[in-house]
């Protein structure tokens, strides 16, 4: 393949845009499913939507603006730290499709990350982490709920984790996010708080290193 079929085959800033949306929006729809079939229904753990019942959705969303503070904290310690897999996560942003996705414009950024954390916490904060403690309370009945959702807390973490197998630091990042989301999960119990933190995240990270691209 010559350098030419190579750019060919590489999408352009529209189609990854339309790609990630689609993707993340499946998710969504995954976990809704699954509720439905299976359950447990991660509905149960959104606030209803309503003008008597705005204030829950409104603390949510600026709990979860808050929440998104300490994680962007942190990864910005991380990448101060001269390590080689480090820099492996920082030249990221040469990939193809890591590429393409930094030429979107802020707000269909802002939309990405938006379906992002929609998507990934409805499937694996909202359904998977409460479907495994429904299981493993099935399984043996006598474990404490602390015991119960600590293992389901735990587990969907590390799948969350594999779920992102872009490097294997960035597996382990992942996972310690998914601990940090469901942990406000069970303790808030308003699944809410999660996502909006998660796209928020996912918002500032990509549209700071966009703009950090865009000066080299």
């Amino acid at each position: 393949m010559d350098m030419d079929d190579h750019e060919s085959t590489e999408q352009t800033p529209d189609e990854v845009f339309i790609t990630a949306v689609l993707f993340e929006c499946g998710l969504a729809v995954l976990a809704l499913f699954l509720g439905w079939v299976i359950g447990p229904s991660a509905r149960q753990l959104i606030p209803e939507l309503g003008l008597e019942q705005w204030w829950p959705i409104a603390k949510g969303i600026l709990l979860g603006l808050a929440a998104a503070l300490p994680i962007l904290l942190f990864i910005e310690l991380i990448r101060r730290i001269p390590w080689g897999p480090i820099q492996e996560l920082e030249d990221l942003a040469n990939d193809g499709m890591i590429k393409a996705l930094l030429q979107l414009r802020p707000s269909e950024l802002i939309v990405v990350s938006l379906c992002a954390g929609v998507g990934e916490e409805l499937l694996f904060r909202g359904w998977l982490m409460y479907w495994i403690a429904d299981w493993a309370e099935a399984l043996i009945p006598a474990l404490p709920f602390y015991w119960v959702m600590g293992f389901a807390l735990a587990l969907s973490s590390l799948v969350f984790g594999v779920f992102h197998p872009v490097t294997k630091l960035y597996i382990c990042l992942a996972t310690l996010m998914g601990l940090y989301f469901g942990a406000l999960v069970v303790y808030t119990e308003n699944l809410l708080i999660p996502i909006v933190a998660h796209g928020a995240y996912d918002a500032a990270q990509l549209i700071s290193t966009a703009r950090e691209e865009r000066k080299k």
